[in-house]
């Protein structure tokens, strides 16, 4: 018997001596000697499993793990990124996390015995604990994230509350059910070397985002016209780029209304206002609304014959503004502008004109309203008119148009040189005022075709001071006013009797700061007292007949165009800029200097000296 160790550790079983016999014996000795014999035991063959066959390729595939684990790495994160960041490219993003995946997953299952040891052991389970962990934190980082991002809140903390937007805005953004995008056509900031339009750039990118940050249908985009002409091409044709800086274009991407906004005054203080304007009427939601007076013998804009504006009607609708008649009586004693309107037109008025309704209008022109109790208050806008004059209009509103400026001549204007041939009366306008707002007579970079005016009546300015008058037209030097509208021919030897010479102007817009007569303003006057006026010397060129000869009727429309450019369909408060000075004496400066430098410093190395102590 054979000593034991006394380890009972390394004591053996009861088999032991079994074990040493077993060990003991040879190979030949094991063998069953009853077994065949015959071929030998080199011919005896075991079974092989179907894995057998695959060994030698998997060890094959096995001596380029690392190349491949690192190439399954690097095709899941591209992978990963492109899905993230580039959806164009997203199925190839797809295909390489596939790729990844099947690299990685192909190596883990050939050595799946490692794998299985390396997370089983200690250092593979601090490992995996280790991945938990770093798993969990990074998901509750995103889902924080995310919580965040869905359920933000934007605080304003400046004293005049720059950055907030007006409630109805808000509940505009909030409750727009179709995308919307605003492209604002400003130069590139490193471009630009004049400070207030980079301020200005700045302004409207800063509303901008507060519009997208309230809604997800709401986009924008800054686009520099000198870079990118074929995108201010698409909203304003040929025209010159300086038109184009500095207006922004509101747009509905799904029925592709547009609304151009361009700023009202230099410090942008009612550019939210504007703005949501735009919105609605790209969204449809509210138009500007244009009055035609009748009840004074005016052209009818539901009539289709001859005479009537009906095609006038269908043109202003096409350019999504609602039209309707606004009906003063003879017999009204009391008669009101309503006060959505933004524009009204008084078309040849044959009748005359009652005092009541007279002071309606001027009402309408210097800003006002008529309260119910008597009182008169300011309207949100300016009054806006387009008048179309004629030969035949009385006296009384005549002396309407005085009141504002306008004389409109007595007699036609009869030109040598463009009046048609054939028939001398009907005047072929084509000398547009080269300095006349562009909007008006070279519409999206393309000259105003020239407009034919039966029987036009010449009109003058009364130069006060007080009003701004541009010309649209002029005649040429080779025309005559002639009061008969039976004569054709011009009396041009009379001496003091012959028909005064032109040129003439036939269209003219004045830009006002109240009637005639009103004291000069010491300061500039808030938009609720000017007045816009745009007159006509004929009313034909828009009737029915002659609507579709010339340009006559991209006259008139883009008159109206042009009026009610910056009309608002909101009142939003002013936001003009207040610069607020952080002003402190030497004392107080110090103070926050020092504080800043050393407090925040100091109390982090006193907390860390704590935790040291405590824990040493």
């Amino acid at each position: 018997m054979s000593e034991q160790p006394r380890d009972w550790r390394r004591r053996r079983g009861g088999s032991g001596r079994q074990d040493e016999v077993a060990e003991e014996a040879s190979p030949e000795q094991l063998v069953d000697p009853e077994g065949p014999t015959e071929g030998g035991a080199g011919d005896v063959e075991l079974s092989r499993t179907l894995f057998s066959f695959l060994e030698p390729i998997l060890d094959v595939i096995g001596s380029y793990r690392f190349p491949m684990v690192v190439a399954g790495v690097i095709a899941l994160v591209s992978g990963i990124i492109v899905v993230a960041f580039v959806s164009s490219m997203r199925i190839y993003g797809i295909a390489d996390i596939i790729l990844g995946l099947v690299l990685i997953g192909t190596v883990g299952l050939i050595f799946l015995s490692s794998v299985t040891a390396a997370f089983l052991s200690r250092t593979g389970r601090y490992g995996v604990n280790s991945i938990i962990m770093m798993a969990a934190f990074i998901g509750i980082t995103l889902l924080i994230g995310v919580v965040t991002f869905e359920n933000n809140k934007r605080i304003d903390v400046t004293a005049t509350n720059q950055f907030s937007l007006a409630e109805r805005t808000k509940q505009i953004l909030s409750d727009l059910d179709e995308p919307l995008r605003a492209t604002a056509f400003y130069k590139d900031l490193a471009l630009t070397s004049d400070p207030a339009q980079a301020n200005r750039r700045a302004k409207v990118e800063d509303t901008l985002k507060e519009f997208a940050a309230r809604s997800g249908k709401f986009t924008f985009r800054m686009v520099d016209p000198d870079y990118k002409p074929d995108i201010a091409n698409a909203y304003f044709g040929a025209r010159p780029l300086a038109f184009v800086a500095e207006s922004v274009v509101v747009e509905s991407l799904d029925s592709d209304k547009i609304d151009v906004v361009q700023p009202t005054d230099p410090s942008y203080s009612q550019l939210e206002q504007d703005l949501v304007t735009g919105m609605l009427v790209a969204t449809g939601e509210e138009q500007k609304a244009i009055y035609f007076l009748t009840g004074h013998g005016e052209r009818s804009i539901n009539s289709s014959g001859a005479d009537g504006y009906s095609e006038l009607r269908a043109g202003l609708e096409q350019d999504n503004y609602r039209v309707a008649p606004l009906t003063w009586t003879p017999d009204d004693t009391e008669v009101s502008v309503p006060d959505d309107t933004a524009l009204l037109v008084i078309a040849r008025p044959t009748g005359e004109l009652p005092e009541t309704h007279a002071a309606a209008l001027n009402r309408y022109m210097q800003g006002k309203i008529l309260n119910s109790d008597g009182t008169v208050s300011d309207r949100r806008e300016g009054g806006r008119m387009i008048f179309l004059a004629d030969t035949e209009i009385v006296d009384t509103f005549r002396q309407f148009l005085a009141i504002w400026g306008v004389v409109v001549g007595k007699g036609y204007i009869r030109d040598l040189s463009q009046s048609v041939p054939g028939n001398p009366q009907i005047l072929r306008v084509s000398g547009y005022n080269p300095e006349a707002p562009l909007e008006i007579i070279f519409p999206r970079g393309v000259p105003l075709q020239p407009s034919f005016m039966p029987s036009t009546s010449p009109l003058i300015v009364i130069n006060d001071g007080l009003r701004r008058p541009v010309p649209l037209a002029m005649t040429s030097p080779n025309s005559y006013l002639i009061d008969d509208l039976e004569r054709a021919d011009p009396i041009t030897d009379a001496g003091d009797e012959s028909d005064p010479r032109g040129p003439f102007s036939p269209a003219i817009f004045v830009q006002g700061i109240g009637p005639v007569g009103s004291p000069a303003p010491t300061s500039q006057p808030p938009d609720s007292e000017l007045s816009w006026l745009v007159v006509f010397g004929d009313s034909d060129f828009v009737s029915n007949s002659f609507f579709s000869r010339g340009g006559g009727a991209d006259l008139f429309l883009n008159s109206a165009n042009y009026l009610l450019g910056d009309f608002s369909l909101v009142s939003i408060r002013d936001k003009a800029f207040t610069f607020r000075e952080f002003n402190l004496n030497k004392n107080e400066f110090n103070f926050v200097r020092w504080t800043s430098w050393v407090f925040l410093p100091g109390l982090m190395g006193l907390m860390a000296a704590l935790v040291w102590w405590v824990r040493r």
